[in-house]
């Protein structure tokens, strides 16, 4: 176990890193591969690994998420996360602690992620980067895939004002159905005037299609302040139930809605009718 905390911790390079300029919120964005894993003193083989934490070894970072491809399902996941970098050691905490692990510690560089979490439920924070037989802790060193990190001087998206609009007016034109997509899903949900909603997620790619069912949802939604709160009460997709989103409308007309999600990621969506 030393001499693989060792190596890992020559692999960050922390003398003379010229790397100050960014928070460790700017350089934690982008996509993160895996390679080397402890849990119980035992450092798992690329096999296990893929088998039971991340199925391709990977895990994307956006914003305050963490997104990976479940193991044997197939299915994303996103895990929300806070991190500190003012404390010491530096803390990350992955968000429902009861269910997906909880209170960490972690080292970063430019390309070298360190990690060490505590088992689910524990309120016990690591204090050290170590994983040994018997400890609740997990220990991940991860690095960097090329070309996924932010750039420094690309300057941010230009910030869009909210709507100033009364919230029956803005009720109003919520109502219909709307939809987005990317390269692998396309989403569509309708609001109802009654104040709920349904919403289906379909797999774009043919081969996708075979091993991916179509994710259909339904809940309430209202507004307040400009705000949609959305609690989706059903859906085929057992994570998603009784989940609470928020959206705060940026602009919204006949062909286009705007809005901030609660991770602060932009959302655009189109009228489809």
């Amino acid at each position: 176990m030393s001499r693989f905390l060792l190596s890992a911790m020559l692999g960050f390079g922390l003398i003379g890193s010229g790397y100050a300029q960014q928070s460790d919120a700017d350089k934690l964005q982008g996509t993160w591969e895996i390679t080397a894993l402890v849990d119980d003193g035992v450092l798992l083989s690329d096999e296990l690994l893929r088998s039971r934490y991340a199925q391709d070894g990977r895990f994307i970072i956006s914003g305050q998420t963490i997104s990976f491809v479940a193991p044997n399902t197939s299915q994303k996941r996103t895990l929300l996360f806070v991190s500190d970098e003012k404390t010491s050691p530096k803390t990350f905490d992955l968000a429902g602690a009861e269910k997906v692990g909880g209170k960490g510690i972690y080292l970063l560089s430019d390309d070298v992620l360190m990690l060490c979490l505590a088992e689910p439920g524990s309120d016990a924070r690591p204090m050290e980067f170590s994983a040994k037989k018997g400890s609740p802790h997990l220990l991940m060193t991860l690095k960097r895939v090329k070309g996924t990190a932010i750039n420094p001087a690309q300057p941010p998206p230009k910030e869009i004002a909210p709507v100033q609009r009364p919230d029956d007016d803005l009720r109003k034109a919520l109502i219909g159905t709307w939809g987005h997509q990317n390269d692998e899903w396309t989403t569509m949900f309708t609001v109802n005037v009654d104040g709920t909603f349904s919403s289906e997620r379909k797999y774009r790619k043919t081969f996708g299609k075979l091993f991916n069912e179509d994710v259909r949802s339904s809940g309430n939604w209202k507004l307040q302040d400009g705000v949609v709160l959305v609690t989706i009460t059903a859906s085929t997709d057992r994570e998603m139930r009784n989940q609470i989103y928020s959206y705060r409308i940026r602009t919204i007309n006949a062909n286009e809605l705007i809005a901030v999600d609660q991770f602060g990621a932009l959302r655009r969506e189109w009228k489809a009718r």
